[in-house]
C-alpha cells in the first residue's frame, strides 16, 4: 500500500507512503470513566430532566511517543446531551481498522438508546463487528448499553453484532457481561430489556457466549441492594445455558442467594443455577 501511494508521484502520496511505512495510525490507549450530567440551570430546565444522572464512557489517548497531530486518538468523553450525531455510521468506513476509536466516539449515541430511550443509535454496532482491530472497553460498553436499548431495532442490531463478533472469535463476552451487570446495578440500564436479545443469542447457537456473559453480569446484580427487575429470568437463562454447555464458571454471590430461606422466584432460580454448577 505504501508503494502504491508513493507511485502516485505527488507530495500527498509521498506523505501517505511515509506515514504508512512508519506504522500508520496506532491503536489508542483507553480508560473507562464516568461522566455526570451538567448542573441544573436557574429556572425551568427541561433538558436537564431528560439527561441520565451519569453515563459510563471511554477516554482515548495516543500511545506513548505518538504525536497524534490530528487529534483522532485524543478524546475526552463527550458531555451528556440530548443531541446525537447523524454521521456516526460513516465512521467505520473512515477508520475500518480501529474499532476502539470508532466505538469510543459512538458510545454516547449508543448509550442514549438505553439511558435516554433514543432510537437507531445502536445501528452502528453491526458495522463495528464488520470492522477490524481490537474493540476494547469501548466496544464492550457499547454492546452492554445496546443490549438495554429501549427500541427493538437497536436491540436487534446489538444482537447481530454480538453474534457476528462471537462467530469471529472477537467478542469478549466476559467483559461485556461485567459492564452490563454494573450498568444495571447502578440503574443506568434496564435488565428486563436485555433478556430478549440474550435469549435470542442462545437460541441462535451461541449458548456458551450467553453463559459467559450472564455469569460475568450476575455478581454485581446479586450484590445489588435491590434485585433488579428481570434478575430471576437472567438466572433461569444462565442455568439453561450452563446446562447446555456443560461449562462451569464460578459466580460469586450465587451460593449466598441460593442458601436464603423462602421460595421466592429469585431464590428458586438461584438454587437451580447453583445445582447446575454443583451437581451431586
Amino acid at each position: 500500500m505504501a508503494d502504491k501511494a508513493a507511485a502516485l508521484g505527488t507530495p500527498a502520496g509521498e506523505r501517505l507512503a511515509t506515514w504508512l511505512r512508519t506504522g500508520g495510525l496506532p491503536q489508542p490507549l483507553t480508560r473507562v470513566t464516568t461522566v455526570t450530567r451538567r448542573p441544573r440551570k436557574n429556572g425551568y430546565d427541561w433538558e436537564h430532566d431528560q439527561l441520565p444522572a451519569k453515563r459510563v464512557m471511554v477516554e482515548l489517548r495516543p500511545p506513548d511517543g505518538h504525536a497524534d497531530p490530528y487529534g483522532l486518538l485524543t478524546a475526552d468523553p463527550a458531555p451528556i446531551s440530548t443531541e446525537q450525531s447523524n454521521w456516526m455510521n460513516l465512521w467505520p468506513s473512515i477508520l475500518p481498522g480501529h474499532r476502539a476509536v470508532v466505538a469510543a466516539y459512538a458510545l454516547p449515541t449508543v448509550a442514549a438508546t438505553a439511558d435516554m430511550d433514543q432510537r437507531d443509535g445502536a445501528t452502528i454496532l453491526p458495522l463495528l463487528a464488520d470492522s477490524t482491530g481490537p474493540g476494547g472497553a469501548a466496544l464492550d460498553l457499547a454492546l452492554a448499553y445496546g443490549l438495554g436499548a429501549r427500541h427493538g431495532t437497536d436491540r436487534v442490531a446489538t444482537l447481530d453484532a454480538l453474534l457476528a463478533l462471537a462467530a469471529a472469535g472477537q467478542l469478549d463476552a466476559t467483559a461485556t457481561g461485567h459492564h452490563l451487570g454494573h450498568l444495571v446495578a447502578a440503574q443506568l440500564v434496564k435488565l428486563s430489556r436485555a433478556l430478549e436479545p440474550l435469549r435470542d443469542a442462545a437460541l441462535a447457537g451461541a449458548p456458551l457466549t450467553v453463559w459467559q456473559l450472564t455469569a460475568a453480569a450476575l455478581p454485581a446484580l446479586l450484590a445489588a441492594p435491590q434485585p433488579p427487575r428481570g434478575l430471576p429470568d437472567l438466572l433461569s437463562l444462565a442455568a439453561e445455558t450452563a446446562t447446555t454447555t456443560g461449562i462451569r464458571i464460578d459466580v460469586p454471590g450465587l451460593a449466598d442467594v441460593a442458601r436464603r430461606g423462602g421460595s421466592s422466584r429469585l431464590v428458586t432460580e438461584a438454587r437451580r443455577l447453583h445445582r447446575a454448577l454443583n451437581p451431586a
